[in-house]
């Protein structure tokens, strides 16, 4: 499933596919499609009160700041969902300003919400 949403003059993409019961998602746009992040959360227990928690893991490719969207996604998703969710994040806008920044983090933050709504209407 591929949804997407402007922000300022590009395109941000958020892509899903399911692995047997875990999702691969892959969040991209602007200037430059690439990879700058990878965050993988599972849902594990809680080694200090009786509660499911969330684990994340981040590689980041050096120079880039896509782990902040990557490590946000990955958990809410695997939050919501309760499944092993692996996200990708390759966002560029040349010279970006603080407000584009800030547009940015609110236009994925609506495509994970799109996301989990549309997994959540299917179980």
């Amino acid at each position: 499933m591929i949804v997407k949403k402007k922000a300022g003059q590009h395109t941000i993409y958020l892509e899903s596919k399911e692995i047997g019961n875990d999702l691969l998602i892959a969040i991209y746009g602007g200037d430059e499609h690439h990879i700058g992040s990878v965050a993988a959360a599972f849902p594990t227990q809680s080694h200090y009160r009786d509660a499911m928690t969330v684990s994340v893991s981040t590689l980041t490719y050096p120079g880039h700041k896509d782990y902040v969207v990557a490590n946000s996604a990955a958990e809410k998703i695997c939050k919501a969902l309760d499944v092993p969710t692996v996200v990708t994040v390759g966002i560029h806008y040349d010279n970006a300003s603080t407000g584009e920044i800030q547009e940015i983090i609110s236009v994925v933050n609506d495509l994970v919400e799109e996301i989990v709504t549309h997994y959540q209407k299917a179980e």
